[in-house]
């Protein structure tokens, strides 16, 4: 029996030998298979972790940066009310002074440069904390991820994030000087008697924009670099670099783009406001909605539609230009904007919910944090 056994196995050696050559090489690419997946998967979760981690600090910079920019914005917007006060213009008015024509002069210079300052103001204030803090942001990822020495220390970033107090200050102030005078250039010869129409207070904004785009002390949107960084002494290399870093992604056309978007957009706000000053005061008369009264004109009038509310063509209407500076001095000191809010809160928080800022600040993000 074992003499048949040994013969069948003489018999068929070359089969055994293939077959478990056969088996060993599947057993040990089983193996290999089983490790090369083992390490994928803990590959994909160190990944997914990784990922978790990074947008969960991502989410905590944005928040952090949300505050610091309601936060600041409060600064600034009492700030620019404070430098342009115009309560005590308006309580001498209220006085029937002698002088009441230069007063109320006065007064349409202030009214359009206080609105100008806030829109520029708050717009740069918004691009620049949100490039910086997610620039911070980005190094203190990184310095989580690795053990080498940090990029940035509390030190250097206390100091790098006191570079906006200086815009704060001073930096409002220079932007009031420049911004003053391109509205007098555009609203000086306003006569106050005129009959006006929201197209020509919208045209308003938007040559004061474009004297401001051609200045000769440059656009405030292009010298966002200089109310940052101009100011300031650079005396350590680490330092020197991240200002460095900055300045270059300020400079950038991107974000000189998303800040001249963001002018444009909260000027559109403004507009919208002063809009609802125009339809709010517009009251029809029976005989086919057309409106003489003391305060204002209404041309052209839309058909009655029916018997409730009529067609309203804001365009069409015209207002006092005193009557309409009364009104928009009390969107930016008195909660008349939509939401129950005023003017500065308004920009503020369109500004903080901005898409194109927010993208902005997420591929800032990126670049700074990956290795």
């Amino acid at each position: 029996m074992f003499s048949t056994i040994k013969h069948f196995l003489y018999r068929h050696r070359r089969k055994f030998v293939v077959t478990g050559a056969v088996f060993g090489s599947l057993y040990l690419l089983l193996g290999y298979a089983q490790k090369r997946l083992r390490e994928w998967q803990e590959k994909e979760a160190k990944k997914f972790f990784d990922m978790t981690r990074k947008k969960q600090h991502f989410e905590s910079t944005e928040r952090t940066c949300n505050q610091t920019i309601l936060s600041l914005s409060k600064i600034v917007s009492e700030s620019i009310v404070g430098i342009i006060d115009t309560e005590d213009v308006v309580q001498k008015l209220h006085n029937k002074p002698e002088n009441k024509k230069t007063l109320w002069e006065e007064l349409k210079i202030m009214i359009f440069t206080r609105i100008c300052v806030l829109v520029y103001a708050l717009s740069i204030l918004n691009v620049t904390l949100r490039v910086q803090l997610n620039v911070i942001g980005g190094y203190l990822y990184k310095d989580s991820v690795q053990e080498e020495e940090p990029l940035i220390d509390s030190e250097l970033q206390a100091k790098y994030l006191s570079l906006c107090h200086h815009f704060v200050g001073s930096g409002v102030e220079d932007l009031v000087r420049q911004i003053e005078k391109a509205v007098k250039k555009v609203v000086e010869s306003i006569p106050l008697t005129k009959k006006i129409t929201l197209q020509e207070v919208e045209q308003v904004f938007w040559s004061v924009q474009t004297i401001l785009c051609t200045d000769t002390n440059g656009d405030p949107v292009k010298k966002m670099v200089h109310y940052l960084v101009d100011h300031t002494v650079i005396n350590e290399a680490k330092f020197d670099t991240i200002v460095k870093e900055t300045m270059d992604i300020l400079e950038s056309d991107e974000v000189i783009s998303v800040a001249m978007s963001t002018v444009s957009r909260s000027f559109s706000s403004v507009v919208d406001e002063v809009a609802n000053i125009f339809s709010s005061k517009w009251i029809p008369t029976k005989k086919n909605h057309l409106e003489v009264v003391e305060n204002h004109v209404v041309t052209n009038g839309a058909l009655k539609l029916d018997s409730s509310e009529p067609f309203v063509d804001v365009n069409k209407i015209e207002m006092s230009f005193v009557l309409l500076l009364a009104h928009m001095n009390k969107l930016i000191t008195e909660n008349n904007c939509k939401g129950n809010i005023n003017i500065p809160d308004l920009i503020t928080q369109q500004l903080t919910l901005n898409e194109k800022l927010k993208l902005l600040g997420a591929n800032i993000y990126e670049v700074f944090s990956s290795p």
